[in-house]
């Protein structure tokens, strides 16, 4: 679990670290198996209007997914690529965020929760 504070900027290196430390296996795994790597692929997936584009933006410095005060910004999914300093030499320190819109829980037991989150 990482507490990260979107707005502010708060824990965002953490968010890199732990992607790439958790994701590491992945390339050693390819580069076993004669594969070249690849950048890692990560998805946010939460409920609407929680600040996914919002993260997304702090992570990579700069202003690639759409936000805005009112919900619904989002309507599909995108890859968003993200280059840490040491990605030019080696493409295992790089990864790709999807940027969803959010996602409601079918088995949401009362449907009335759900609608104030839509």
């Amino acid at each position: 679990v990482l507490f990260v504070d979107a707005k502010r900027g708060g824990g965002i290196h953490s968010i890199n670290r732990a992607v790439l430390k958790a994701g590491s296996h992945v390339n050693e795994r390819r580069a076993r198996r004669g594969l070249s790597s690849r950048p890692l692929r990560v998805g946010i997936i939460v409920y609407p209007n929680v600040g996914k584009s919002a993260l997304i933006n702090k992570i990579l410095g700069r202003k690639r997914a759409k936000t805005a005060n009112t919900p619904g910004i989002t309507r599909s999914l995108q890859w968003i690529r993200v280059r840490t300093d040491d990605a030019k030499k080696n493409r295992g320190k790089e990864f790709e965020l999807l940027d969803s819109p959010g996602i409601i829980p079918a088995n949401m037991v009362d449907q009335s929760d759900a609608l104030l989150l839509a």
